[in-house]
């Protein structure tokens, strides 16, 4: 793995359906060092890999994901003919190897998802994010030492110090459009907190430049462009 790994935005996105076991493989298969993927639960509480709470985008069926079964839900095909994998499909076929960055959608989503990701040896390879503070402290409460990152909004930087001390943050999981725009987070920011340890993770960065506009200040990279992403990265 890169020393910056490099990690598929809901696997290879750009060419692929997103949070689909195609979209993971091909991350992985075009030199990506790790993915990014998304959980929420189904009406019987399994946890599938979904970013939005409506199947409607990538299936063009309006449906709600919190209204059917799992059963239900792999009878519903997305755009590439697959259907929604559970976590555990994700954990099966991405080998030891492969960072993964589980984004938890729902608070009650955080204990079932941290405990498949256990049961399949997974844990040191994960990097549980959220903007939903509460579900990182449901995680929180029962492993001191797992790795949680903060998906930063306006909220959550109105209190960050506070909350990194009763949670003790792996990583801030920036947008970087927001630090293009300089509206809320300057490089100053960026400084300040990796000099006191914090990782730094960009996303969703597609745009080979902001490579450049931003090294020395990123600890990782969360994109949907796995291929021209690495080959900037790699020619830096």
């Amino acid at each position: 793995m890169r020393s910056i790994p490099i990690l598929g935005h809901r696997g290879y996105r750009a060419k692929f359906t997103e949070n689909t076991l195609e979209a993971f493989e091909k991350a992985i298969e075009f030199g990506a060092d790790g993915i990014e993927y998304d959980t929420r639960l189904t009406k019987d509480k399994v946890p599938v890999v979904l970013h939005d709470d409506n199947l409607e985008r990538l299936s063009g069926k309006n449906i709600k994901l919190s209204d059917i079964t799992f059963e239900e839900l792999q009878k519903i095909k997305l755009d590439n003919g697959q259907s929604v994998p559970k976590i555990e499909d994700v954990l099966k076929v991405l080998d030891e190897s492969s960072f993964l960055n589980l984004e938890v959608k729902e608070v009650e989503a955080a204990i079932p998802s941290y405990e498949l990701t256990k049961k399949y040896n997974a844990l040191n390879r994960t990097l549980f994010s959220s903007f939903k503070v509460d579900a990182l402290r449901e995680i929180r409460k029962i492993d001191k030492d797992v790795k949680l990152g903060l998906l930063v909004d306006y909220d959550s930087l109105n209190n960050l110090i506070d909350l990194n001390k009763e949670l003790n943050f792996f990583s801030l999981n920036l947008w970087v459009d927001k630090l293009n725009e300089r509206k809320l987070i300057s490089k100053a920011f960026l400084r300040k907190w990796r000099k006191s340890g914090m990782k730094i993770y960009l996303w969703t960065l597609n745009n080979p430049k902001d490579l450049k506009t931003f090294k020395g200040l990123y600890d990782g990279i969360i994109t949907d462009e796995v291929e021209l992403i690495i080959d900037s990265f790699d020619s830096l």
